[in-house]
């Protein structure tokens, strides 16, 4: 294990600046997406199942590409994949934003509307899934065991902070336009991926002089973790997928006014996220086996609240709980699975960890979609499922680390 003097910290912090900005751009596009795409998707004459099918698709890809770009990851360091995953993000949401506005314009007819979304959405997934992967393998580098949960966990406050500044950008834009906030948003990625091509220093692997890097990566040990996230984003994707069809369904609004309330729940998600992930774990630094059990629970608390509502305040205080417990499970699984490999695969888990989570978008918007459509209750109850099996599944596991790892520089 490396020893990580103050040196070390430092350019933990280092890293942690240069990629914030991408991480925040890449989030709020997608949770500006979803706070947006529900009602325009209904406005242009495609269904809440197509909306689905074009989520699950990408998610499909996201599968099969996360684990290569965190494999490449491993061998051609962090920042390559990183900034190209951040540009190409950037072209693809202002095209996907385009034809969007081709489709509210009858410029495009609704079938050719789909079809272009589909392939966009398919492209941006090939391309962009090595981000996320990338980023959390980074702070891995740049950890020891003790604080993993944190390490990661920055990467996660990113995101939350993103997930916030999203949903708000939707509801101050959409004044200028329904589609307005998804092309700040891109313009906002295009500037990042520029800032993180700057600043972040570049790293590579550097193993010991004869050694071979053929060790395969522990997958038993990683089962049940891997399981559990599957579980986690099933629910959370289910969720994210419904979210702007049930608040608009029951405030009973149009398009522009629900894109702005679905918002506020979004933002009220994201606040408890990262107060959870940028505030309680950085001060108490708990574990992930801490993370896991205390965070789940408070999610389950969360969609029984959001499947009974009584008041528009009441699903944002379940959208706020659901919020808390994301994130602390979120984090907990990237370091559980984390400490359970060396050094020489934090890239590749990496890109498992993802790939499980993008299986999750695979079922979760289908799932979510096509229970709406046979009631908003029977939506909820599938994500609540969702959310107990994961809690079964990490209850009795451990979350000692595998053992020492292998040391990685950061020139």
């Amino acid at each position: 294990m490396p020893d990580l003097s103050t040196s070390d910290a430092k350019r933990r912090r280092s890293a942690a600046v240069a990629l914030a900005p991408g991480l925040i751009a890449f989030s709020m596009g997608q949770t500006a997406l979803f706070a947006v795409a529900g009602p325009v998707i209904r406005d242009i004459g495609l269904s809440e199942i197509q909306l689905g099918m074009i989520v699950s698709a990408a998610a499909v890809m996201f599968v099969l590409a996360s684990p290569i770009w965190g494999f490449l990851s491993d061998r051609l360091g962090r920042k390559p994949v990183i900034v190209f995953g951040l540009f190409t993000y950037a072209i693809i949401s202002f095209a996907f934003a385009f034809v969007m506005e081709l489709g509210l314009s009858s410029s495009l007819s609704a079938f050719a509307v789909f079809f272009w979304l589909l392939g966009l959405r398919l492209l941006y997934a090939a391309l962009g899934s090595g981000i996320q992967p990338s980023s959390v393998a980074l702070m891995a580098d740049l950890s020891d065991g003790s604080d993993r949960a944190s390490a990661v966990a920055i990467v996660g406050a990113a995101f939350g902070f993103g997930m916030i500044l999203g949903p708000a950008a939707a509801a101050l834009l959409v004044g200028w336009g329904v589609l307005a906030p998804l092309y700040a948003i891109a313009g906002l990625g295009f500037v990042s991926a520029l800032y993180a091509m700057i600043f972040l220093k570049a790293e590579a692997p550097q193993p010991d002089e004869g050694e071979t890097r053929k060790e395969k990566i522990p997958l038993k040990p990683l089962a049940p973790i891997m399981a559990a996230s599957l579980f986690f984003f099933t629910a959370i994707s289910a969720l994210q997928q419904t979210m702007a069809f049930y608040v608009q369904d029951f405030l009973q609004v149009g398009a522009e006014a629900a894109a702005r309330a679905t918002g506020i729940c979004f933002v009220a998600m994201a606040v408890l996220t990262l107060v959870s992930q940028g505030g309680l774990i950085q001060i108490l630094k708990p574990g992930p086996g801490v993370l896991l059990k205390g965070g789940l629970p408070v999610m389950l608390v969360g969609i029984i609240l959001y499947a009974f509502p009584t008041s528009f305040m009441q699903i944002i205080m379940a959208a706020a709980l659901l919020g808390l417990g994301f994130g602390l499970v979120n984090p907990g699984l990237m370091a559980a699975a984390s400490l359970r490999t060396s050094s020489d695969h934090q890239g590749a888990v990496a890109g498992l960890m993802q790939a499980m989570m993008a299986s999750g978008y695979v079922i979760g918007p289908l799932a979510g979609t096509a229970l709406y459509e046979v009631s908003p209750f029977v939506s909820a109850v599938m994500v609540a499922g969702a959310l107990g099996l994961a809690f079964l599944v990490v209850l009795p596991t451990g979350f000692a680390a595998a053992g020492p790892a292998k040391s990685r520089s950061v020139t």
